[in-house]
């Protein structure tokens, strides 16, 4: 997961145009919602970069439409990382 979780990490740098500082503070527990306080076009945008390096079978927004609320609030980055991690084997 970590190969994965580095890749998250850095497409969430593309998206939100944030420095490698604000990254280096980023880890799998680091929640999209509360802590990095991501705006839902730029989980989005995540969502694309994900599909277009590893295709149709990693859907972001299909994974987190299918969530309730209180799982999209408590999703983490190594939630993502461990679902695109899953989706690719």
């Amino acid at each position: 997961m970590t190969d994965t979780l580095e890749i998250v990490v850095g497409m969430l740098v593309e998206v939100t145009g944030e420095d490698a500082a604000w990254a280096a503070a980023i880890s799998p527990r680091t929640r999209l919602d509360d802590d990095l306080r991501l705006e839902s076009i730029e989980v989005l945008s995540l969502a694309d970069r994900l599909r277009e390096r590893y295709g149709e079978r990693v859907d972001l927004a299909g994974y987190v439409a299918g969530l309730d609320i209180d799982e999209i609030i408590a999703l983490t980055v190594g939630d993502v990382a461990d679902y695109v991690a899953k989706a690719v084997t």
